[in-house]
């Protein structure tokens, strides 16, 4: 019975690009080109064929515990009539469950690191709007569409934050006033102001937000705080006077089927159409 691809894939993933054989170096696919690699029956696959078991099924014979992957040298070595009698088959398991190891922790590691990068991809995908017919459904076909341009491309800068950056940016919108302290966010976050300004700083290099120094006078003292861009005032390039956070808060306010979370930190603008 043929060996299966995804078995094919894990012997070679474990195998370093090296026969398993002790202190073989043979590469298996060297990067100048050509293929030496070769899978081997610890239990042959067929009857009269080196240490064939009867009692292990079809299954069991191309089963991945029954496989090793070798240089042709050391394959032939294994399986030649005149050699293979040295070779049973807790030696040649012994050996592959060795060779394997050294590489196990890594492809671990490896399929660690590629699970975190596949789950920050999906994070950060943003599913853009079109009509913005919920949001805006008292505008004419041609406004609302063109106001969906101006919408995507925040989404677009929101997609390039991270999700703690958005998070902040949505506690803020939620004070209803535009502008939450920083010692307030670090409370309510559970970190610290240190972490809280690097993630005001991120959300100020894109135009989402910007980080005040404390002010004081004679009558009153205002803190460092976290302040989202007034459309007008503060000449925003990114907003150019729409007043998209504005609108967005009034939209979702007291409604139970759609939040700010699920807007801007979810990245799915879509839910305004």
């Amino acid at each position: 019975m043929d060996v299966t691809p995804s078995v094919q894939r894990k012997l070679f993933l474990l195998s370093g690009n090296v026969c398993a054989w002790p202190d073989c170096s043979e590469q298996l696919a060297p990067e100048d080109g050509g293929y030496f690699g070769q899978i081997a029956h610890i239990r042959a696959a067929e009857e009269g064929g080196p240490r064939f078991d009867k009692t292990m099924s079809n299954n069991g014979r191309r089963h991945f515990d029954n496989l090793i992957l070798l240089c042709t040298k050391h394959h032939r070595r294994i399986d030649d009539s005149e050699t293979a009698h040295q070779f049973d088959p807790e030696y040649l398991k012994g050996i592959k469950d060795r060779h394997e190891d050294r590489f196990r922790s890594a492809l671990a590691a490896l399929e660690q690191a590629e699970q975190q990068y596949i789950d920050h991809t999906r994070d950060q995908v943003v599913v853009y709007c079109s009509t913005l017919q919920r949001m805006y459904g008292e505008l004419d076909e041609e406004d609302r569409l063109g106001t969906a341009e101006s919408v995507n491309k925040i989404a677009d800068q929101l997609r390039r934050t991270t999700r703690a950056a958005r998070q902040l940016l949505c506690r803020v919108l939620e004070e209803g006033d535009g502008e939450l302290s920083v010692a307030e966010a670090a409370a309510r976050g559970l970190t610290s102001d240190e972490e809280i300004r690097d993630l005001a700083r991120q959300l100020e290099r894109l135009w989402l937000a910007h980080l005040e120094s404390p002010e004081c006078d004679d009558f009153d003292y205002l803190p460092e705080r976290i302040v989202v861009p007034d459309a007008v005032r503060d000449h925003n390039p990114l907003l150019d006077g729409y007043p998209f956070f504005d609108d967005l808060s009034r939209h979702v306010a007291g409604r139970d089927d759609l939040t700010l979370h699920d807007v801007l930190i979810d990245l799915n603008f879509s839910l305004l159409d």
